[in-house]
C-alpha cells in the first residue's frame, strides 16, 4: 500500500515537470485582433436607379440597396432590363459601351474602394433635383379667386377745363333823374294864385339787371404721371430671415414694403422661394423651407395681393445663397418671374 502511494507522487511530480509553461512564463503575449463593425450606411437623400456593369463586389450592391437606391446588376449594357438608369457603375473595359447605350446617366468607373464608390454615387444624385425628369407642380397653388381688398369700379378721372379770368363788374348808372328846379316868381298879391291841377308823379323805371359772371378759376397744367420702374425676371426683391427652425414672422417692415409694391406693379408676377441652412436633415430643411414660403405668401394675401400673381416653390438646403455657417440662409426670396 505504501509502495503504491509513492508510485502515484512520482507520477504527479514527472507530469508537472513536462508539462508545457503558461504563456506569460515564456514572455509571449496573445492578442486575438477582429475586424472593426462597419459604419451603418446613411441613407440617401435622392433615391434613383443604379445599374452596376461588369463583375461588381457583393457589398457594393448592399450598401446602394441599403441607402435607398434601386440596384441593378448586369454583365453587359445588352442585358440590362431598364433603358435608362441615373447612375451607372462599370468597370474600366465597359465605360465606352456604358455611354453610347445610357446617353442620359451618369457614367462612373468603379475602384476597389467601395466607400469611396458610394461616396460619388451620393455627390452625382446630390446635384440633380429631386424629381427632375418629373414636371414639378406648384406645391400651393389654388383656384383664382376675387381679390380680397378690391373696391367697386372707380369713373374715369375727369377732365378740368380751363377757364377766362374774372372781369372787373362796371358801375351801374343811377336811373332816376334829378329833380327839375322851378324858377323862382314873386308872389302876386291879386288876384289870388289858381291852384294848378295835380299831376301824376312821374314813374321812376326799375334798375337794369346787370348779369353776374361767375369768376373763373384758374388754369390747372395736368402734372405729367412718373414712368413705372420695370421689374427685372429673376430679380430677388426682398428677403424675410427667419430664426433657427422657425417659420414665424418675426419683422414684417420687408413684407409691407413689398405688399405696396406689389399693389402699385399689378402687372407683376413673383415667386416666393422658401430657403434653410444645412441644419438638419434635408426633408426637415424641404418641410420647413415650405412652411417659410407659405407664411410669406399667406401675408402678402391678407395684405390685398392676389394669390393667382403668387406663386410657391421650397428648395430646403439645395441653394445656400451665403457661406454655410451664415444664419442669412434661414429665408424668403420675393422674386420677380
Amino acid at each position: 500500500m505504501k509502495w503504491n502511494l509513492a508510485a502515484a507522487l512520482v507520477t504527479v511530480l514527472v507530469v508537472e515537470m513536462h508539462a508545457a509553461p503558461p504563456a506569460d512564463a515564456c514572455g509571449v503575449k496573445l492578442t486575438v485582433k477582429s475586424s472593426a463593425p462597419r459604419k451603418a450606411v446613411a441613407h440617401t437623400s435622392n433615391p434613383s436607379d443604379v445599374l452596376l456593369l461588369g463583375n461588381p463586389p457583393r457589398r457594393l450592391e448592399l450598401d446602394l440597396t441599403a441607402a435607398g437606391h434601386r440596384v441593378e446588376v448586369a454583365p453587359a449594357a445588352s442585358a440590362a432590363k431598364r433603358k435608362s438608369y441615373a447612375v451607372v457603375i462599370t468597370d474600366g473595359n465597359l465605360q465606352d459601351e456604358a455611354r453610347s447605350s445610357f446617353p442620359g446617366a451618369i457614367v462612373l468607373v468603379r475602384s476597389s474602394d467601395v466607400t469611396a464608390d458610394m461616396r460619388s454615387v451620393e455627390q452625382q444624385v446630390a446635384r440633380r433635383p429631386v424629381r427632375a425628369v418629373e414636371a414639378r407642380t406648384p406645391v400651393a397653388v389654388r383656384p383664382v379667386r376675387a381679390p380680397i381688398a378690391a373696391g367697386p369700379p372707380q369713373p374715369e378721372p375727369r377732365t378740368i377745363v380751363a377757364t377766362s379770368q374774372p372781369k372787373d363788374s362796371q358801375p351801374v348808372p343811377d336811373p332816376t333823374p334829378p329833380p327839375d328846379r322851378a324858377p323862382a316868381t314873386p308872389p302876386r298879391p291879386t288876384p289870388p294864385p289858381e291852384r294848378a291841377p295835380a299831376t301824376p308823379p312821374r314813374p321812376t323805371p326799375p334798375p337794369e339787371r346787370v348779369a353776374a359772371t361767375a369768376p373763373r378759376p384758374a388754369e390747372v397744367t395736368p402734372t405729367p404721371e412718373r414712368p413705372k420702374a420695370v421689374a427685372k425676371a429673376n430679380t430677388v426683391h426682398d428677403e424675410v430671415y427667419f430664426t433657427l427652425g422657425s417659420f414665424k414672422l418675426d419683422n414684417q417692415t420687408a413684407l409691407s414694403r413689398a405688399a405696396r409694391w406689389l399693389k402699385d406693379s399689378s402687372d407683376v408676377h413673383v415667386v416666393i422661394e422658401g430657403h434653410a441652412d444645412p441644419t438638419g436633415t434635408h426633408e426637415g430643411n424641404m418641410v420647413l423651407s415650405q412652411k417659410r414660403a407659405e407664411s410669406v405668401r399667406d401675408f402678402l394675401v391678407s395684405a390685398g395681393i392676389d394669390e393667382s400673381r403668387l406663386e410657391v416653390m421650397a428648395f430646403g438646403d439645395t441653394r445656400l445663397r451665403y457661406g454655410r455657417a451664415d444664419r442669412r440662409n434661414r429665408r424668403a426670396a420675393i422674386v420677380v418671374k
